[in-house]
């Protein structure tokens, strides 16, 4: 924009004109705020029963990611303890730092990581395993720590990670996710796993009308830019005719 653009849009017309190109954007504004307000009204809460256990196998399979809508659910595993099991540090519960115990139980061939209970201090050799029987258990499925966001070459594991895991227990497979036991075994205190929160779904079809919105206004504007310039133009073109 140079000087011959700005002393044309400083004259009265062109000033009134963009106060009308003004009250237009913010109108188109307006109903852009507008649709964002219902879609946020209108958003469908995605309630699912998570409190009810079910088998995991209908969560989640050995080796497979594990969906956001199924984490903090309830389930129920039948399974073998292994005597492999490992402490996580920095652990946090009604404001004390302690460490979770963490064992392996094997289901239906596969490794899954199990939170047993929490304590200030944790020795692994005070909860090997003398019977191999299957066990049924029920607890939370939770998602598996990312293993790239902690340094895990330290003794002092401060993750549920099962990429770090199933190398550590030798396993041929393992859930890509942990279960927090509903009830800890004595002496361990039962570990805080709160449920998931209710999720809620935008109406992305007023999202796409408020982007519609937002783009008449942004292009009122424009418009009024163009015709300031057109008139610049025509300007020029009428002195260059009107020169001998």
């Amino acid at each position: 924009m140079n000087a011959a653009w700005w002393r044309m849009a400083r004259q009265p017309r062109w000033i009134a004109g963009l106060l009308a190109i003004l009250v237009l954007a913010g109108g188109f504004a307006f109903l852009a705020q507008w649709q964002i307000g219902r879609a946020v009204a209108e958003a469908t809460v995605v309630d699912v029963d998570s409190e009810t256990p079910v088998a995991i196998q209908q969560l989640l399979q050995p080796m497979t990611p594990q969906t956001a809508d199924d984490g903090g659910r309830r389930v129920k595993v039948t399974g073998t303890w292994t005597q492999q099991s490992t402490v996580i540090f920095g652990r946090t519960q009604d404001g004390v730092e302690g460490q979770w115990l963490v064992r392996n139980m094997v289901v239906d061939g596969s490794c899954l990581p199990v939170a047993v209970g929490f304590a200030v201090t944790i020795d692994p050799a005070d909860f090997i395993v003398v019977d191999d029987s299957p066990s049924e258990i029920s607890g939370r499925l939770v998602p598996s720590d990312d293993i790239l966001a902690h340094d895990i070459q330290s003794d002092r594991r401060e993750i549920v990670a099962s990429a770090d895991l199933i190398n550590e227990w030798n396993c041929a497979s393992i859930f890509d996710g942990y279960v927090v036991l509903d009830q800890a075994v004595a002496p361990l205190e039962t570990i805080h796993a709160a449920p998931p929160v209710p999720q809620a779904v935008l109406n992305w079809l007023n999202i796409f009308y408020a982007i519609e919105w937002i783009a008449f206004a942004l292009f009122a504007l424009y418009f009024w830019y163009r015709l300031v310039k057109d008139a610049v133009e025509r300007e020029s073109e009428n002195d260059a005719e009107a020169r001998p």
